[in-house]
């Protein structure tokens, strides 16, 4: 069994020195209500130490009882509900937008760095974009004057780079002495990852802003590429990070068995049928495969009736749908189950958290080489990187060889797992960096 510990803050009360910005407003998606955000519960723990109060916005109307928060908030936050619904109204207002300096950069962007036409599509995007950004600013200005903070002591974090980005760099255009940041992750990093391969409004909001922080090096180079080069932007990659965990123990690994995990929420990017579709050519192993991640119920109901349908011959595998766990659960899980791989097949990703928690758990990984994964995954050290098109074929042949590797060879992949989440992505280490370098800054 695995023993993990928890984020070790060791900052005595007298030596904390207060954020120049003493008050945090950090706009999140669900958090601490919903699962998009389990990450943020470590890094608000090592954090929230240096502001005097953290307001933490919601930018929505959310489906989870209030009642029942999912994550551990601190002490000296509060969390505060804006609803940026839009009407019609507020969407022929946002013509408006035509006629400013955002709306030039962006259809030159449109038709310069994207090579896209401009067409209807953009025009309904930026149209709902911009109504759901300016309300979205409107509210959020209205509070921030309302609690009567010095605007040199606020800060505003972005946990996603969305509309609501946008809408803060309107205020920061507004009111310069606010601090206005974003971190971006991947569908709000990554524009092939979006329809229409589209992110509305990147150069005037990054512009406008003070910084954007993609979690990763890929994200950052997308967003460079993604803009006019004659600009000067501030955009640096500060990594996620998960709880300080001890050294695991030795991987008993069973040569001709594999036992895999796959932790993603089902849906059509994750492209968990190609995990059984692989797992339908193995041959020679035994495998046992858990599948860990929440789904609509008709994505949930499709993906299972696909594979006992590919699956119910194959007396070499089994396989299990544990649904949606919280991160606890899943920790507990990886230290009471024996776990050979975690296996990503998706077709888009960052730097999955489900990554950084089997290495720190000493789980080798087997994944499709997209978005950010090589820089989790080394490949031939820490784990395999795939062809991001890899077959079923491909796939199951690499299965396979991780079921017949021997103890020796992969205790080793197991020892170099542990050593990267150490050395990039220990929570107490990125996340007093990010202090230190952006939030205090």
């Amino acid at each position: 069994m695995f023993i993990y510990t928890s984020v070790k803050i060791t900052i005595f009360a007298h030596q904390i020195m207060k954020s120049k910005r003493p008050f945090l407003f950090l706009i999140v998606s669900d958090y601490p209500y919903g699962f998009g955000e389990p990450f943020l519960e470590v890094e608000l723990k090592i954090i929230s130490v240096y502001f005097e109060k953290i307001y933490l916005i919601l930018p929505e109307k959310i489906n989870k009882s209030k009642n029942k928060p999912l994550f551990i908030i601190p002490q000296n936050a509060e969390i505060i509900e804006l609803d940026s619904s839009i009407n019609i109204v507020n969407k022929i207002t946002s013509l408006r937008f035509f006629y400013t300096k955002s709306w030039k950069m962006e259809r030159s962007a449109i038709n310069s760095l994207y090579k896209q036409s401009f067409n209807f599509f953009h025009l309904k995007t930026l149209l709902g974009f911009q109504a759901k950004a300016s309300f979205f600013a409107k509210k959020l200005e209205k509070l921030i004057f309302s609690l009567g903070h010095p605007l040199e002591s606020v800060l505003i974090y972005n946990y996603w780079f969305s509309y609501f980005t946008a809408g803060t760099a309107k205020i920061k255009e507004k009111f310069p002495k606010i601090k206005v940041i974003t971190r971006s992750h991947r569908w709000d990093c990554f524009f092939y990852a979006n329809p229409n391969n589209y992110l509305p409004l990147r150069p005037w909001s990054i512009q406008t802003i003070d910084g954007v922080f993609p979690i990763s090096e890929a994200g950052v180079k997308h967003t460079k590429e993604m803009l006019p080069q004659n600009i000067s932007y501030n955009i640096k990659c500060y990594r996620l990070g998960i709880e300080d965990l001890a050294l695991p123990k030795t991987k008993l690994k069973v040569k001709g068995k594999l036992r895999i995990i796959s932790i993603a929420f089902i849906s059509l990017v994750k492209r968990i049928d190609k995990i059984i579709d692989a797992l339908a050519e193995t041959n020679h192993s035994e495998f046992n495969w858990t599948h860990i991640g929440a789904s609509s119920a008709a994505d949930n109901l499709d993906i299972q009736h696909y594979a006992r349908k590919k699956l119910q011959n194959k007396i070499n595998v089994k396989f299990e749908f544990l649904g949606e766990m919280s991160k606890n659960e899943i920790y507990e899980f990886l230290q009471s189950q024996q776990i050979d791989i975690l296996l990503c097949t998706s077709d888009s990703e960052g730097i999955p958290v489900s990554m950084m928690e089997a290495l720190g758990h000493g789980i080798p990984i087997v994944s499709l080489n997209i978005g950010g994964v090589n820089e989790i995954v080394i490949n031939g050290q820490n784990g395999e990187l795939l062809q991001p098109d890899a077959n079923a074929n491909r796939i199951a042949s690499s299965l396979e060889k991780w079921a017949t590797m021997d103890f020796l060879e992969y205790e080793t992949f197991s020892k170099n797992g542990y050593e990267v989440y150490l050395k990039r992505y220990s929570a107490s280490k990125n996340y007093q960096t990010f202090y230190n370098e952006v939030l205090n800054q």
